[in-house]
């Protein structure tokens, strides 16, 4: 992922996520997940692109587990998500319902330490 498609202002609780990419379109799940084999004429070339912007702190929280080598500042904001991909070959394309705050279920951002890098 490249480093230009996070941007994050965790004092003002803002972040986004922006990424367009090449992928393949699998035709189904099941052949995405070699349950099956792909349809003839699959996989194709495919792009997909994301666009999610988290803002709006509702709540903060800081954890702290020593047991568990974790502890983390953590803001519950407002989340908002588009999303959209196109068959490159057969010019298909699907793109989500535009972003309604309203809709979201949760969003979070934050800062965390682990591991070795508890201490």
């Amino acid at each position: 992922m490249p480093p230009d498609s996070v941007e994050v202002h965790l004092g003002a609780g803002e972040a986004a996520f922006r990424l367009t990419t090449s992928v393949f379109d699998d035709h189904d799940l099941k052949s995405s997940l070699g349950v099956s084999a792909f349809p003839a004429g699959f996989p194709q070339a495919a792009e997909v692109s994301f666009d999610v912007e988290w803002s709006g702190i509702l709540e903060q929280q800081h954890i702290r587990n020593e047991d568990m080598n974790f502890e983390g500042d953590f803001l519950h904001t407002g989340s908002t998500i588009r999303w959209s991909a196109m068959d490159l070959s057969s010019g298909f394309q699907f793109t989500s319902e535009g972003p309604n705050p309203a809709r979201a279920l949760y969003g979070v951002i934050g800062h965390e330490r682990n591991g070795v890098f508890f201490e």
